[in-house]
């Protein structure tokens, strides 16, 4: 494994990338054993509190599997977004404001299917991760966990076919990271009051009102790329 030493604050972004390019390139192999956190630490030079942060990212977005007592695992799923997401670059003429377009649509369905399907412990996690998403220091982690925030609203639908959707989207997004971080300058303040909204909508089962409040704050997203 050939990790690269982080020399910069915002790091969160940045162990999830590396982590990834390892999977990609065929360094990490599905179902291989990722070392220890504080091997990882050691390695890309960063807390052991940030490495965890970034396993747990990926293991919302599919690309791990935390067992617990065991390790952190590779998942055979990791090495096929590349493919999706070069077929939709080839055979579709795709852009982040398509892409959006279509955020607006299937994620407002999202949220209101997990204001009815949710667990509480999924409740649970999706409010913990507001809180990280409106108590973050830098815009990369902003990002990583805003992002993290709609893969378990995704997974809380209990549709496996949503959740799918949500990953793909996920990375369609990550390859858009910078574009993202830059306008999140401008609308941080607006999405954490829309997703504390959203989070209260989910908690008291108004499936209607998540639904628009979602597209709400994805159509806002929209208009500050224009």
């Amino acid at each position: 494994m050939s990790f690269k030493t982080i020399k910069r604050e915002s790091t969160l972004e940045v162990i999830v990338q590396q982590i990834k390019d390892q999977i990609k390139k065929g360094i990490l192999k599905p179902g291989e054993k990722l070392p220890s956190e504080r091997k990882l630490a050691d390695l890309l030079g960063v807390s052991r509190a940030s490495i965890r942060e970034a396993i747990q990212a990926l293991a919302f977005s599919g690309y791990l599997e935390v067992i617990q007592g065991k390790g952190t695992y590779v998942l055979e799923i990791a090495t096929k977004y590349d493919e999706i997401i070069k077929f939709f670059s080839e055979f579709s003429n795709y852009s982040l404001d398509y892409l959006m377009e279509a955020r607006i649509m299937l994620e407002g369905e999202f949220a209101r299917l997990a204001a009815l399907n949710a667990s509480q412990e999924e409740i649970d996690v999706i409010e913990r991760i507001f809180n990280e998403i409106a108590n973050s220091k830098d815009l990369n982690t902003f990002f990583v966990k805003d992002l993290e925030f709609h893969l378990t609203i995704a997974k809380a639908t209990h549709n496996p076919i949503m959740n799918g959707l949500m990953k793909i989207i996920g990375e369609m997004l990550y390859k858009e990271t910078q574009k993202i971080i830059e306008i999140s300058r401008d609308t941080r303040e607006n999405t954490i009051e829309t997703t504390r909204n959203l989070v209260q909508a989910i908690k008291q089962r108004n499936a209607e009102q998540a639904k628009e409040l979602m597209s709400e704050h994805i159509r806002n997203i929209r208009t500050s790329l224009e």
